[in-house]
Order: C-alpha cells, then structure tokens, then sequence
C-alpha cells in the first residue's frame, strides 16, 4: 500500500498556513503527531470511516499555558466537531468530521494514541512528540525508545499493526532507519513511523 495521503489531503495541507494553526516552530506536539497519523490513515485506501485518538490533557494545556489548540488546529485543517462535549469531559474532546470521515477524540489511557482500520486490520499506535530542530542532549533517543517501550505492552492480538510514531526529522529518520534492521525490533514488528508537519506519513509499510 502507498505510504502517501490522497492527493486531496496533501493539496488541503499544503494550502495551510501553519501560524494559522498555531503550531510552535521549533517542535511537534504530541497532539499534532497523533491528530496527523490519524488522518493520514483516514486517507488511505481500504481504511475505516473512523480512528480513535486518545490525548492526555497535559498535551494540550497545563495551567493557564496552552500546549496545543486542538480545537484551532481542528479548525484549521479541515476537521469540524460534530457534537458538544459530554458535561464533566474536556471541551476539546469528541467526534470532529471530515467528509465521510471522523476523528473521534478521547483522554482515556491505555488504549493506544491512535486507533484506525486499514483493510480490516487494527492499527495501534503509540505517538510521541519531538523537537524540529536540532536540541542539547539529542532528546530523540528517549523519546522514541519510551514509545517503544509503551507499544510492546500493548493488548493487542496477532493481526493487529502496532506503531510508534514520531515527528519526521533528520534524527528520527536516522533512529528509525538503523533500529528497523535490529533483530529483536524486527520479531517484535512494531513498525517506526515518521510523521511530518504537511500530513505525509512514512514507515507504517501497511
């Protein structure tokens, strides 16, 4: 299967502009990654009318700060909630649609960042946030290590297609490419996908 959005998709993306949104310059949410792998999958082939992302709170605001406007960055790209939130739930939480097609937003643990259907097949993913630029320290390694670490303790059953997911940037991609060869990754089949800002998506070899 393509490793590409339709060409609906990837024209939509191309013609946002990414301050509209409210993105930060220098990295990638975790929201942004999960809300992005989400609808890549949407637009494949064979896929499901609908994914589950499950974002924690912290991702979006903590305190008075706001981490990630999920309900610009829905906005922005195409995406309209259809509902009001439940009382008691986060106001961002939700179904958000687009076309025939709907994100359905929760805060609930445990379930995998990212749940879709592609050709009847689960997909179960764990999404990380990452700087876009270049940081002390190479953050990069723990960060995909710890998605990796939270994907094998996934219940999932042998047909399922489990994921971690990053933001594509130069040190990813070169993390991603040596560990996909790694013996132990390869039995355990978690694939490494790369997930940039204009919505592509490389790495999940569906």
């Amino acid at each position: 299967m393509m490793d590409k959005p339709t060409t609906a998709i990837s024209e939509f993306m191309n013609n946002q502009v990414l301050p509209e949104l409210g993105l930060p310059d220098d990295r990638m949410p975790e929201a942004e990654v999960a809300l992005r792998l989400a609808e890549f999958i949407l637009s494949l082939p064979g896929s499901g009318t609908m994914a589950s992302v499950a974002i924690d709170g912290a991702s979006i605001k903590v305190g008075d700060a706001v981490i990630f406007d999920i309900g610009r960055f829905m906005a922005g790209t195409g995406w309209e909630q259809t509902k009001e939130p439940q009382v008691g739930r986060n106001a961002w939480t939700g179904a958000y649609r687009r076309g025939d097609k709907t994100i359905r937003v929760h805060s609930r643990p445990g379930k995998g960042d990212v749940v879709a259907t592609v050709d009847g097949r689960r997909i179960v993913a764990e999404c990380k946030k990452g700087p876009l630029v270049r940081k002390p320290g190479s953050p990069e390694y723990p960060l995909l290590t710890t998605a990796f670490g939270q994907a094998l303790l996934f219940d999932v059953s042998a047909d399922d297609i489990v994921v971690a997911a990053v933001p594509d940037t130069p040190v990813f991609r070169k993390l991603a490419e040596s560990w996909r060869s790694r013996p132990l990754v390869r039995r355990a089949g978690i694939r490494i996908a790369l997930v940039a800002r204009d919505g592509a998506v490389s790495g999940l070899d569906l």
